[in-house]
């Protein structure tokens, strides 16, 4: 056991040593955590009423969107298998391509999902 107490000394940020937490410390963290947890949920409810009604992406943003990350999918692939990042740049030009055309795509499928639901909405108002 005295072997592994510098171990664990030296792992901690600044050579500072962890305490079990007493009453107050418990307290305190039980208090931060209902702190931290009201923030977000107000957070959300702010991020909600702020929201426009009618979020439709326009077809530029979704291209530009696809092609961003089909580039960036490109560079992520190279890093992982420690590839030079650019190593070949045709790939990039042609993940970009293919990303673009699925971004292009979410947008006429969800134009088409829009109005298959108002079909549906209407059909059921008509029983």
């Amino acid at each position: 056991r005295s072997r592994l107490l510098p171990l664990v000394t030296r792992s901690l940020t600044q050579g500072q040593t962890r305490r079990a937490p007493g009453k107050e410390g418990r307290r305190a963290s039980e208090r931060e955590g209902e702190r931290r947890r009201r923030s977000r949920s107000r957070l959300a409810l702010i991020c909600i009423a702020k929201a426009p009604r009618s979020m439709v992406a326009s077809p530029a943003q979704a291209v530009l969107f696809g092609g961003t990350l089909g580039f960036f999918t490109q560079l992520y692939a190279n890093g992982v298998r420690q590839l030079p990042v650019l190593r070949k740049p045709w790939e990039h030009g042609i993940a970009a391509l293919i990303g673009s055309g699925f971004g292009l795509s979410m947008i006429h499928m969800e134009e088409k999902l829009r109005v298959y639901i108002e079909e549906q909405t209407a059909a059921r108002g008509r029983k």
